[in-house]
């Protein structure tokens, strides 16, 4: 009896599903923190509320959005890992086709 060869790519179709709703989620909480952080800034003044802005805007700029890091993972890496794995599953099924011949 032959011993067929499968491969199951369902956990990366789900990440990059994941990720469409990681980057929902992220720009929800960004914009809430934004929100919270414009409301606080509006009613207080002076150099402590300067140097909170100051941290603010770094910490944001420096969060950047996660939207590009996981467009990199989906168009780059993730994308790599699928057309590896369906040229592997054209090669499985030549293979499972005759698996008498190695």
């Amino acid at each position: 009896m032959a011993n067929f060869i499968s491969a199951d790519i369902q956990k990366i179709v789900q990440l990059a599903t994941s990720s469409d709703e990681a980057v929902e989620e992220f720009d929800r909480i960004k914009d809430q923190f934004e929100t919270i952080n414009s409301t606080l800034l509006d009613k207080w003044e002076g150099d402590g509320a300067d140097a909170y802005k100051y941290e603010v805007d770094h910490i944001l700029e420096n969060i950047g959005g996660i939207r590009d890091v996981l467009d990199t993972l989906n168009t780059g890496v993730f994308k790599d890992i699928r057309d590896a794995y369906d040229k592997l599953d054209a090669e499985m099924d030549v293979f499972n086709r005759n698996p008498s011949q190695e």
